[in-house]
């Protein structure tokens, strides 16, 4: 028997067609060697196999088509295994795009959460700019405030000297008269000085008589 009729992995649903391929099979000469030697092989090295044997003038036509019956039936035993790695490749793939869509909800979350802390810091750095302003404007109040009594007296010293150095700025006559006085009172004091010089002659005259009567 080539096919055997419990193997789940041979591809035929129904047991009528298993033992029709079975019974051709055998009724050709054929056995289940060519079968259970390529049950796990790719179609490729199947059908090369099957080509050889047909173009094989030695092999008997009956062999050949117990050959072809069994290269049906790893045909069928072939498209089975394609179709179940596929089918596992479908629940591979689909199980990535589960845990794929599972992170892009997290990082979609995480990203909503971002936003709205985002949101958050630049009300807050909003409300901080505000509050700086503010003080600044509060300071600059305070400062010209403090500033304000400081040059109260300095204006009010400043404008009480304006019209002394102008009254004095008017009268330079009086100013240069002024000066002129003490020139004045040196020349009254040096004049005493020549007054003694006229005292000390008449001194001088008396020692010249001596002299002459001498």
């Amino acid at each position: 028997m080539a096919v055997d009729l419990g193997d789940h992995r041979s591809g035929f649903q129904h047991s009528e067609v298993v033992v029709f391929i079975n019974e051709e099979v055998l009724s050709n000469g054929g056995g289940p060697d060519f079968y259970l030697t390529f049950c796990s092989r790719p179609w490729n090295e199947i059908e090369n196999e099957l080509r050889s044997i047909l173009a094989d003038p030695q092999v008997p036509f009956p062999l050949k088509r117990a050959c072809a019956w069994s290269a049906l039936a790893l045909s069928v035993r072939v498209a089975a295994r394609q179709r179940e790695q596929q089918a596992r490749r479908v629940r591979q793939l689909q199980e990535q795009v589960e845990e794929r869509e599972t992170v892009v909800w997290a990082l979609a979350s995480q990203l909503q959460q971002l936003r709205a802390e985002r949101e958050k810091m630049v009300s807050q750095l909003r409300c901080a700019r505000d509050d700086l302003r503010r003080v600044l404007e509060e300071r600059e109040v305070l400062r010209g405030q403090l500033l304000q009594p400081k040059r109260l007296p300095q204006e009010v010293a400043r404008r009480s000297r304006e019209p002394t150095t102008s009254g004095t700025d008017e009268a330079p006559g009086t100013a240069s008269a002024a000066e002129e006085a003490p020139e004045t009172a040196s020349a009254a004091e040096e004049a005493p000085g020549t007054a003694s010089a006229a005292e000390e002659a008449p001194g001088t005259a008396p020692s010249v008589v001596e002299k002459g009567l001498t």
